[in-house]
């Protein structure tokens, strides 16, 4: 992992990842921009990728949508509405050992990622049913 200087900038955009829920780089930088209007979306995307390259935070790769970024390494998996796309994070202690394994079956294991597709509670009050969804 390449040691880098943590600047104002990287610690603003770090923080914001860190309140934010699982976002995409747009939304992320929306929020960071918000506040912060020196720093520009090139910067962002920059920083989110160094980052993610490096391990420091994850890269969820979504089909069908944009990447979103998550500040939580330990082991979890997510729940990730089929409907409305938000993503949460579940940790399941019994999952753990399977998340964290170094080897399987003679293959290193680099990184694991477990979504449930589910309905979140609000799809679930507006009417979603399951009968729409296609996998």
């Amino acid at each position: 992992m390449k040691k880098q200087r943590n600047t104002a900038q990287k610690r603003i955009i770090m923080d914001a990842l860190a309140c934010a829920d699982h976002p995409t780089a747009t939304e992320l930088y929306e929020a960071v921009h918000a506040n912060n209007p020196r720093i520009s979306k090139a910067t962002v995307f920059r920083v989110l990728s160094q980052y993610s390259e490096n391990g420091e935070i994850r890269r969820l790769h979504i089909t069908g949508s944009d990447d979103r970024f998550d500040a939580t390494m330990a082991p979890h998996a997510h729940l990730r509405c089929a409907y409305c796309g938000r993503i949460k994070d579940v940790m399941f202690p019994e999952l753990e050992p399977i998340l964290s394994a170094a080897e399987v079956e003679g293959y290193k294991v680099y990184s694991a990622e477990v979504d449930f597709i589910c309905c979140c509670p609000s799809c679930d009050q507006a009417g979603a049913d399951g009968s729409e969804y296609k996998n």
